[in-house]
């Protein structure tokens, strides 16, 4: 049973004496000396119920999240109507993962103290977290009531309407954000994030250099303008390479690797491979690496994986089920997660990142193993001179062509960078619909930000020279996005209608769409990986074009290894001549129709063993090339 707090009368000023002195070096940023003084006023008096939850607040600034619950829970334990006691609680579970009891606390502060605004946008963040968009929104416009001119919570309404595929509603209220208070960088990033979603890559671009120059230390907006350079075709291949050494640069002045290690004998011991990634979970990403996962020979590799997002599902369990090694570290600092890897002594640590979304590139700036790679989930360099290599093939790297582009040696892999496992839902292969409705249907279902000015241009000619073909396009409902699209094909001369805008689609519903196309048009400069395999899977041949850099020649490297070179396009007017030409041969959609799914089936896209023994070959190479060095 509680019983509520009576300290001694003799010691009470004392330890508030104490506790003052604590909260206000805190305020002062004097972390350690506050401890100090919480300490002392809890050995005087370890029920001291403010002692306790502002000792809690402070571990959690610290990142010590086991003492901030512990601290925080004592707090309750002792005066259970104390609202701060409730809310730390509730950050401290939601920071380790515990969203729903985190939730549950963060909803006792504020039925105590309703005017909570922290409270507010901690809860509005968490549900968001936990997939409650519309939870989110009631708090977190609560918490706008209460704190109208905070731009930290237009913020984060911002990313609940991004969430909800409000992006309208969402643009408003980071631009409001910003008008409250231009030197919020994460209002701009997010802002960018947004705009490049939507195809918007100039409004993109602006909005994160806006961000860096305010804050040039966030990584995740130098990542993000990178990936959004990766997606113009107005930088040369050269700058795009400048611009990742740039961030190389950067982050390589302020962070410096830790001391080398020797390496351990190779005989015939297990080589330790840890891979790195946030998309451990529903993600394109886990068609590619569950194969290698799955096939890996455990009598000569020990597998590892660090999955660094917070989020979790049933792909996450049937992935950790396959290794021996699966280890949470979202809430790890790069610090920690490198002396996590050097104590586990991994030979070869795998970046399946690059640049993209919770990418974890600064840990590899401290060089925790002695062989870093990177590969897979983004195609390009990752300008980290601590990166060692890049695996890839020859046709998504021609040797001569993107050596001079990569601060990582190429390690191509002899057939593929690629091993698809389709997914096991996916529907049969339907009817070719040109048959059945007279005229060609193309379709471009990749993500709406790699949809281009350039290649909607090269499309409208397509449309153009075939006057009864359609166009199956997955774009954001952002009514500006959808006028700038049909302002764009007017260009060509395509009439309103032709062009079927799509929402974005569940998994099962996306793969059902490509019974309704003939042909898929491949997107640039960035194209398709994982669209590309599935469109084959379905029957449905792609046409891409082949560009100067590695982003620009993912689909050449698949239909090669598809046996569907024919399809791969040199040069912008080559991408139109040759889709038109498939276009006009029905007899040869039907066959390709009848043909690919047993095709791709027969290809080294989806012979698991063979790449894996390649990626295993590659990685003793490295191991022995690495051994010999430091001889």
């Amino acid at each position: 049973m509680t019983t509520s707090h009576q300290p001694d009368p003799a010691a009470s000023a004392d330890v508030e004496r104490l506790v003052a002195k604590a909260v206000a070096v805190r305020r002062a940023g004097q972390l350690d000396a506050s401890a100090r003084y919480f300490e002392q006023a809890l050995a005087r008096d370890p029920r001291h119920p403010e002692a306790l939850s502002s000792y809690a607040m402070l571990l959690l600034e610290a990142g010590d999240l086991r003492g901030a619950i512990r601290f925080g829970q004592a707090a309750i334990a002792v005066d259970p109507g104390r609202p701060s006691a409730h809310h730390v609680v509730g950050q401290a579970f939601c920071r380790a993962g515990r969203l729903a009891e985190g939730i549950a606390e963060l909803q006792r502060a504020i039925a105590l103290r309703p005017d909570a605004f922290e409270a507010r946008v901690h809860l509005g963040n968490a549900l968001l977290d936990a997939g409650d968009p519309a939870g989110a929104e009631q708090h977190l416009a609560r918490a706008r009531d209460l704190a109208p001119n905070s731009a930290a919570v237009h913020v984060n309404l911002g990313n609940v309407y991004r969430r909800m595929e409000h992006p309208g509603k969402a643009i408003d209220a980071y631009r409001r954000a910003i008008e409250l208070d231009d030197r919020v960088p994460q209002a701009l990033n997010n802002l960018g994030t947004l705009l490049a979603e939507l195809g918007d890559v100039d409004g993109a671009l602006a909005a994160y250099r806006e961000a860096l120059a305010l804050a040039p230390e966030r990584a995740s907006t130098w990542s993000n303008l990178l990936l959004a350079l990766s997606r113009t075709d107005r930088v040369t291949a050269t700058e795009l390479a400048t611009e990742h050494r740039a961030y190389g640069r950067y982050f390589g002045q302020r962070i410096r690797p830790l001391p080398p290690v020797a390496p351990r004998p190779l005989a015939e011991r297990r080589l330790k491979i840890g891979y790195v990634s946030s998309d451990f979970l529903s993600h394109a990403l886990a068609l590619f690496i569950e194969p290698l996962l799955a096939g890996h020979d455990r009598k000569r590799f020990e597998i590892y994986c660090f999955h660094c997002s917070r989020s979790a599902d049933d792909v996450t369990a049937r992935l950790a089920g396959l290794v021996e090694h699966f280890v949470p570290v979202a809430d790890m600092s790069d610090d920690a997660l490198a002396e996590r890897v050097r104590s586990e002594a991994i030979d070869i640590l795998n970046d399946l990142n690059g640049h993209t979304a919770h990418n974890r590139l600064l840990l590899f700036l401290l060089k925790p193993a002695p062989i870093q790679v990177t590969w897979l989930g983004y195609l390009g360099t990752t300008g980290l001179s601590t990166m060692d290599y890049r695996l890839t093939d020859a046709r998504a790297d021609p040797p001569g062509v993107t050596e001079a582009l990569h601060t990582e040696t190429l390690w191509r892999l002899p057939d593929t960078l690629w091993c698809y496992q389709p997914y096991a839902f996916a529907p049969d292969v339907g009817s070719l619909p040109a048959q059945a409705h007279g005229h060609v249907t193309f379709a471009s279902l990749n993500s709406p930000g790699k949809v281009s000015a350039n290649v909607v241009g090269l499309w409208g000619q397509l449309l153009a020279a075939l006057p009864d073909a359609r166009l199956l396009l997955i774009t954001s409902p952002f009514a500006q996005r959808i006028a700038e699209l049909d302002r764009l094909f007017a260009l060509a001369g395509v009439t309103p209608g032709r062009v079927e805008y799509l929402p974005r689609q569940s998994t099962a519903d996306y793969l059902a769409l490509y019974n309704r196309a003939d042909m898929a048009l491949d997107t640039w400069p960035y194209t398709g990986a994982a669209t590309t395999c599935d469109a084959l899977w379905m029957g449905v041949p792609v046409v891409t074009l082949a560009g100067d850099r590695s982003v620009s020649r993912s689909g050449a490297s698949i239909l090669w290894n598809a046996g569907l070179r024919e399809l791969v396009a040199e040069g912008p007017q080559d991408y139109v001549s040759r889709a038109l030409t498939l276009a006009r041969d029905l007899p040869r959609l039907g066959k390709l129709r009848a043909t690919l799914r047993e095709r791709m089936r027969a290809s080294r896209l989806t012979d698991a063993a063979r790449f894996t023994r390649a990626v295993e070959d590659a990685y003793r190479a490295m191991a022995r090339r690495e051994s010999g060095r430091l001889r």
